[in-house]
């Protein structure tokens, strides 16, 4: 079974808040995967690099 970190910024992160929950397969119940709760810091993170990673956006020129 897989276990899945927080992925922010182009990196996987470790939680901080240290808790975790399954994935479960709907149509058959099978755990597919834990994955990490994100804490506070890995939320204010994600802000950061939406905040930057929109600005990127909004400079791009359609195609």
């Amino acid at each position: 079974m897989a276990h899945q970190q927080q992925y922010i910024h182009g990196r996987y992160h470790a939680s901080t808040s240290g808790e975790h929950f399954e994935t479960i397969n709907p149509a058959t119940g099978e755990v597919i995967a834990t994955v990490e709760h994100a804490g506070q810091a890995e939320l204010d993170a994600a802000v950061e690099s939406a905040k930057q990673g929109q600005k990127v956006w909004a400079a791009m020129k359609p195609c």
